[in-house]
């Protein structure tokens, strides 16, 4: 698995067209798993899941690093991951995105409230 592993994060770094460095290990595993899930995934919600986080790991990502620096990156970063562990990590590289996205939307103003319906009025009948 960790062959696969390096080998599908690498081809991810190489589909972006430039050298980088990630802000963390944590990233780097993120990056490695999410691509190895949204290729294996067998329900299209996971496999989206797994393509968003390779995106947003990959946007982390900072230039400068070289091919061999990265790739000593790679190899330390994936020396953990398992088929045992890899669902869990993918778990949390997921959760750490829906956190940044509900941080987001809570700073968004409040939506104005609905108007309350109301019935318009009968007209009293006029007397004589």
């Amino acid at each position: 698995m960790k062959t696969t592993l390096i080998a599908a994060a690498a081809g991810a770094l190489l589909m972006t067209g430039s050298a980088a460095s990630a802000q963390s290990v944590n990233d780097l595993q993120c990056i490695v798993i999410g691509n190895v899930f949204a290729k294996q995934a067998k329900e299209p919600q996971q496999q989206k899941a797994a393509e968003a986080a390779v995106y947003f790991y990959l946007g982390r990502v900072r230039d400068g690093a070289t091919a061999a620096q990265l790739k000593t990156l790679f190899e330390q970063a994936s020396k953990p991951l398992n088929d045992t562990n890899a669902p869990q990590k993918m778990n949390e590289c997921v959760k750490a995105i829906q956190d940044k996205v509900q941080l987001l939307q809570s700073l968004a103003p409040p939506t104005a409230a609905q108007p309350a319906t109301t019935t318009p009025q009968q007209k009293k009948p006029e007397g004589r």
